[in-house]
């Protein structure tokens, strides 16, 4: 079971979650300091890699003008709201 990081979109604070993939679509997310309801999925940071499983879904890695400078981003898969 993957545990996942989330930050509450209301006040700022950062939850971990543990999420079965098989519960993904159907978990009820809230944010325990104050209930709020939309949490978006904080990247970790790790000291470790891993390959993905033989067809899971991989991390797509874009780019795009940010101004005068360009930005990347990394959509993971998992768990959102």
């Amino acid at each position: 079971m993957p545990i996942y990081e989330f930050r509450c979109a209301k006040c700022g604070n950062v939850q971990e979650m543990i999420v079965k993939i098989s519960e993904s679509d159907g978990v009820e997310m809230k944010c325990d300091a104050c209930d709020g309801e939309v949490l978006e999925r904080v990247l970790s940071r790790v000291s470790y890699t891993m390959g993905a499983a033989k067809g899971a879904p991989a991390p797509k890695i874009s780019t795009k003008t940010c101004g005068s400078n360009t930005c990347g981003s990394i959509d993971i898969p998992g768990p959102s709201r």
